[in-house]
């Protein structure tokens, strides 16, 4: 003998009942879904939907784009120069060391920490060592306000072999604050006649370090952004050599709306 259950049924919050009546299917009334409201899928409410971006090559004012919930700030430290050369002897070779890296940091600021605007200032190149004994010079650094923070790459110090190249960037102000690579040393080998080459600049995440002269001349310079530049070289008494310029600082901004 078939019993009598009830059924109920459960959809989106919404029920209906009905019963088994001997051998009979279930009968039950439609379920009615509830009108969709802010936050549901349907209506997209509050849901980031706009990307916008913003990039600094030179010093200026970070404006919000109208609407901006938050944006996320990533900054990089200029590169510092290479080192110098003082003359070499007959024979001989004279080198400077490379340049060292800027720094990285990257923050995710709201629009309230960021307010109406916020000034960006980007880190100036770290030139060369002047031709003579003359150490390069640092990067400095790249800001945009307080929020975030990199620093530039050291200077690659001069004219001795195997001195330790520039110092890379400390760690500046972020969520993320990373610190710049190390340029390499300058290197020789006293044979007849000296042979080796100036240390090479330090590579940052968006630049290449500038080479480091292996023959007489100025060290050559880093590309892109927040690289260090290469040692110059002195050879065989040919005189005195500069270093190659570090690249300047970059900042890029992504804003969501």
């Amino acid at each position: 003998m078939a019993t009598n259950n009830a059924v109920n049924t459960t959809l989106s919050g919404q029920s209906g009942t009905g019963s088994f009546a001997g051998t009979t299917s279930p009968s039950f009334t439609t379920p009615v879904l509830g009108t969709p409201t802010s936050g549901n899928l349907a209506n997209c409410t509050g849901v980031i939907h706009t990307v916008t971006k913003q990039s600094f090559t030179g010093n200026g004012t970070y404006t919000p784009t109208s609407g901006m919930q938050y944006c996320v700030i990533e900054c990089w430290g200029a590169g510092g120069g290479g080192g110098g050369s003082a003359n070499s002897g007959a024979g001989g070779l004279a080198v400077g060391s490379g340049g060292g890296a800027g720094g990285y940091s990257r923050t995710v600021a709201t629009a309230a920490t960021v307010g109406a605007s916020q000034t960006v200032t980007i880190g100036t190149l770290g030139t060369g060592g002047s031709a003579g004994a003359n150490p390069g010079n640092a990067g400095t650094a790249t800001s945009v306000g307080s929020i975030c923070v990199a620093n530039g790459g050291g200077g690659g110090p001069t004219s001795a072999a195997g001195a330790a190249g520039g110092t890379g960037a400390t760690a500046g102000t972020g969520d993320i604050a990373a610190t710049g690579a190390t340029g390499s040393p300058g290197t020789t080998t006293v044979l007849a006649n000296a042979s080796g080459s100036a240390g090479n600049g330090a590579n940052s995440p968006l630049g290449g370090g500038g080479n480091g002269r292996g023959t007489q001349g100025t060290g050559n310079a880093a590309t892109g952004f927040g690289a260090g530049g290469g040692g110059g070289a002195s050879a065989n008494a040919g005189g005195t050599a500069a270093g190659g310029n570090g690249t300047a600082g970059f900042v890029f901004i992504t804003e969501y709306t």
